[in-house]
């Protein structure tokens, strides 16, 4: 059991300012001799992970296009799925694996800089700077840089120590520059970012001055608003002028895109007198409150399930009470069926055979329907469209530990292989993004277990196992009924 440790009993009142200055010295020399260490291990366990693994993967399993675009440089000889390896051992995402592996590469590549680093003369932050700036140089411009540079670098704040880095590795190297820029233009992307709750930041990466030119285009939009009386600041303003930019709600002229948002939600939470403490809903995996998804289901008059914008659809996820298992999904069509109150034929033989009763007619309502249950198994190797829907709404994501890529992005993957036995049920079912799916069917040494319960368990080549379970689900043990101590008997040692 954790021992519980309180800041007063690891700092003591009486320690002299001089003390806590040097404790801080401490701590930052700890910090960066532990990430010099933690650098040289994970270095270790790469190259043990080489690329000749991936002679595996063929020609089918490979890695696409995009994956290798984005792929470090300083991992073009460690197999595919070690990033997705480390990604479980620390459990943290697949993004920060990537950098904390090619990171760790170049650290150890840099040994002047790792000895620097492990004597703690040398911040993790000071490293980073000749970690970004060395990494793609010449073993030999490298060391002829560091040995200019590190002397004094711990005296040196990073952004000046950054400039001495680059005047000595221009200086060596003239094309250092225009590879760099080079290599980043190859990695531009567009990507979200969240920050605050229910916020968001577009990121756009591109040449540096045609970002500024598109900062100062919608700076101008945005003083043509406020000189149109919009008293909103100026901030404001921007970021309001730069999606309309993108969406252009105006220009009717081109076709229509269509944008979908895919919202889950608690009814009880959607109804107009909700209490404060309503269940938050999931609008594209994050998380928001209550009153915000109303409202935004009201903007697009859909709230009442009325009728959706063109290209939507709205359906509804009916899920276990106890456990949160989700038993089906089905449209307002479908919810009508099942509740006895759609359009029936009588049958031949009865009075009336053969006429389709009115909607809403006293013949056509029935007290009881056949209810919803989940889609049936199937023969064959692809699942059906009931089965790929409730799969998709029930995982909501990848199932891989950590990874987050929407399921329009993932494989319906069977959890027991087709070829050996496993059906196509849901039960048998998940989602799997391509690269996850890959690694699952082609990388040595990997374990995917899906268990009945829904848990999927993931063990790597190095023997760590981390398990996932369908958002919303419940693996706790029911609490005991309130009225099973009324039926036990007394217990004589209690008084």
């Amino acid at each position: 059991m954790p021992v519980p440790v309180l800041p007063s009993e690891v700092v003591l009142p009486e320690c002299g300012e001089l003390e806590l200055v040097c404790d801080i010295w401490s701590a930052d020399a700890h910090v960066a001799r532990e990430h010099a260490r933690q650098a040289a291990v994970v270095a270790e366990l790469a190259r043990r992970r080489s690329v000749e693994r991936d002679t595996a993967f063929g020609a089918r399993g490979g890695p696409g296009p995009d994956a290798r675009a984005v792929r470090p440089a300083a991992l073009a000889d460690v197999s595919d799925d070690f990033v997705s390896e480390l990604a479980l051992i620390r459990h943290c995402s697949e993004a920060e694996a990537s950098r904390l592996a090619a990171e760790s590469l170049l650290t150890t590549k840099l040994a002047a800089t790792w000895s620097e680093l492990y004597a703690g003369r040398l911040t993790v932050r000071e490293a980073r700077v000749l970690l970004d700036l060395l990494g793609d140089a010449d073993d030999a411009v490298a060391a002829a840089v560091q040995a200019r540079v590190l002397p004094g670098a711990g005296q040196c704040p990073p952004g000046r120590l950054g400039d001495r880095v680059r005047y000595h590795l221009y200086r060596l190297d003239a094309e250092a520059r225009d590879r760099r820029r080079r290599e980043a233009e190859r990695r531009a992307d567009v990507h979200v970012e969240r920050t605050a709750d229910d916020l968001g930041r577009l990121v756009v990466e591109g040449p540096l001055p045609t970002v500024h030119a598109a900062r100062d285009a919608i700076d101008q939009y945005a003083r043509w608003m406020r000189a149109d009386g919009d008293e909103r600041p100026l901030g404001v303003l921007r970021s309001a002028a730069a999606l309309d930019l993108v969406l252009r709600p105006w220009d009717t002229r081109r076709p229509l895109v269509t944008a979908q948002l895919h919202v889950h939600a608690a009814l009880p939470a959607l109804r107009r007198d909700a209490p404060a403490g309503a269940p938050p809903a999931q609008l594209a995996g994050q998380w928001i409150s209550a009153a915000q998804c109303r409202e935004l289901l009201a903007s697009l008059d859909v709230l009442d399930l009325g009728s959706v914008p063109a290209g939507g659809s709205v359906r509804v996820a009916i899920d276990d009470p106890a456990g949160g298992a989700t038993v089906a999904v089905a449209t307002r069509a479908e919810l009508r069926r099942a509740a006895g109150r759609g359009r029936r034929i009588r049958r031949r033989g009865r009075p009336g055979a053969g006429v389709r009763s009115a909607p809403g007619s006293e013949a056509d309502r029935s007290d009881e329907g056949p209810g919803l249950r989940p889609p049936p198994p199937t023969r064959g190797y692809r699942p059906t469209a009931a089965q790929r829907r409730l799969v998709e709404v029930r995982d909501r994501h990848c199932r891989m530990p950590g990874c987050r890529r929407r399921p329009g992005r993932c494989d319906v993957d069977h959890g027991r292989p087709f070829a050996a036995g496993g059906p196509t049920a849901c039960w048998n079912l998940c989602c799997l993004c391509r690269r996850h799916h890959r690694i699952k069917t082609f990388a040595r040494g990997w374990s995917f277990t899906l268990l009945p319960d829904g848990r999927l368990v993931v063990r790597t080549p190095s023997g760590v196992s981390r398990s996932t379970s369908p958002p919303g689900w419940c693996h706790d043990p029911e609490p005991d009924p309130s009225w099973l101590d009324d039926l036990a008997p007394p217990d004589p040692l209690r008084t």
